[in-house]
């Protein structure tokens, strides 16, 4: 059975996707629905039909009484959109899959990098194409594909832009549209205090690194693929060259090349770690003495060290995807996306 959906949009600033809000927001809120009005005028109904996914609680919350306006302007381009608000971790994934089957010409995100990455994993090889308003706290994806941060401009183009077909990764069972990270990463995801997320943004995942890379075990991991057998203990494979924001750790990668790239870091001590992300910001971690970088299409991880420690994590785009061993890889062109 299909998720509830709502077909008519709420009224602005009110409704389920209306917040408490500030003067600043309220503005935004105006713009957005001027802008709605004015992309709508003297445009018939194009009968296009649109799946908006949507998860109020991105970038802590702040877009939430823009919806309406940001569906507005969407509905304003001619598509006929129903809206899927998400409700609760994995719900997008459901929504997308449901949207694919029901014969959706074109799927809408408005959400941060865990709501795209959940719903790429509904739709992955439907050629249904992706559309994408970045409304999370760092829009990775939509830095590398040149999707606009502006609200009212990415949803232009998600009502107007041309698809555009990308690689995947994928991690086990689950695909990936920027990386799969082994070890390091992976645990900082597990372990971030949400409040602190919310609060810090970004700098909370810097702080519980620093915590997790001077009390946590890390375990040698091999990596095993047809070009290279490699070991290190914090393994990142790339199908984008942003990783965080606007740094990379595979700068190399290319979205459309049928490859992944992998990086390898083979110190685990602190200052090894601090030396590798220090450098990794100014896109000099590649000359690191001990780093190791290659690509494959298909690689198998594993642990090296089976002490009896706790399990070596694996994330994909930020979101906890598994765990040692696993298969990794490149899925070519299993994703149309909407991008300038």
């Amino acid at each position: 059975m299909s998720p509830a959906r709502r077909d008519t949009p709420p009224a602005h600033g009110t409704g389920s996707a209306a917040g408490t809000g500030s003067a600043a927001g309220t503005g935004r809120v105006r713009g957005l629905a001027a802008a709605a009005s004015a992309a709508g005028a003297g445009r018939p109904p194009s009968g296009g039909r649109m799946a908006a996914i949507f998860n109020l609680t991105a970038g802590g919350g702040a877009y939430q009484r823009e919806v309406p306006a940001m569906l507005g302007i969407l509905r304003g381009f001619g598509w006929q959109v129903t809206e899927l608000p998400t409700e609760g971790a994995g719900h997008a994934t459901e929504l997308a899959r449901h949207a694919v089957e029901d014969g959706y010409e074109r799927i809408c995100v408005l959400g941060g990098d865990g709501t795209v990455n959940e719903a790429i994993n509904g739709m992955a090889g439907s050629g249904v194409p992706l559309a994408i308003v970045p409304l999370g706290t760092v829009n990775v994806l939509a830095l590398e594909l040149g999707i606009p941060l502006d609200p009212p401009a990415a949803c232009q183009l998600a009502a107007e832009g041309t698809p555009t077909e990308i690689d995947l990764g994928k991690a086990g069972e689950r695909y990936f549209s920027l990386m799969a990270g082994v070890g390091l990463d992976a645990l900082v995801v597990a372990h971030v205090n949400p409040a602190l997320k919310k609060t810090l943004k970004e700098a909370a995942f810097v702080l519980e690194g620093i915590s997790a890379a001077l009390t946590a075990h890390q375990p040698l991991v091999r990596i095993q693929c047809d070009e290279v057998c490699s070991e290190g203990y914090f393994i990142v494979l790339g199908n984008a060259r942003n990783y965080g924001g606007t740094f990379g750790i595979t700068p190399l990668a290319d979205m459309r090349d049928g490859l992944l790239d992998v990086c390898v870091l083979k110190d685990r001590s602190f200052l090894g770690m601090a030396h590798y992300w220090l450098a990794a910001l100014l896109s000099a971690h590649l000359q690191h003495p001990k780093v190791e970088y290659f690509r494959t299409a298909r690689a198998y991880l594993s642990v090296v060290e089976d002490d009896g420690h706790a399990d070596v994590l694996v994330q994909t785009d930020g979101e906890l995807a598994g765990k040692l061993p696993l298969e990794c890889r490149v899925v070519p062109r299993a994703l149309s996306v909407v991008a300038p």
